[in-house]
């Protein structure tokens, strides 16, 4: 097992539940997660660029946390969770921009399919090389937390 790689011990070595989406499968994993994680960046305006960075700090631990119960004993490697959770939030604030609600509807459609058919195949999809393992559960939790991220904060109480 990889010593930077997501697995039970991060609840005894907390750098895990970052350096989890750091480690790889091999280039060709890595580089697929890079061109997801890019998408996001390009499609998103200039003011929305903060809470994408924002995410990408406070996300990975979040989803670390909850793939704990589904590794199994397994292990993590990947960013594809933080990948869906940066779809979901830069989807949601485009479709409700003026000018851009047509690809946000398109990437949150994206998303949706994927999640549709992972659920249909009981996995992923699309075919990977050998020893790559998907983690689906990272898909469904980073598209939540994504969801979660892209709303608008509470509003603040002004005095009277």
């Amino acid at each position: 097992m990889d010593t930077l790689a997501l697995t039970a011990e991060a609840l005894r070595e907390p750098w895990r539940l970052w350096t989890g989406h750091l480690v790889h499968f091999g280039w060709e994993h890595a580089l697929a997660n890079a061109v997801a994680l890019a998408v996001p960046w390009i499609l998103a305006a200039p003011r929305n660029r903060r809470r994408l960075a924002l995410a990408m700090l406070v996300l990975p631990p979040l989803v670390s946390l909850l793939l704990l119960p589904s590794l199994g004993g397994g292990e993590y490697r990947g960013a594809s969770g933080l990948a869906c959770a940066l779809w979901a939030l830069a989807g949601l604030r485009l479709a409700g921009q003026q000018g851009s609600t047509p690809v946000g509807l398109l990437m949150l459609g994206g998303l949706g399919l994927k999640l549709g058919a992972e659920a249909a195949f009981g996995g992923s999809f699309l075919l990977h090389p050998d020893g790559w393992q998907t983690l689906t559960a990272a898909h469904r939790w980073g598209v939540l937390l994504g969801l979660a991220s892209a709303l608008p904060p509470w509003p603040r109480p002004h005095p009277a």
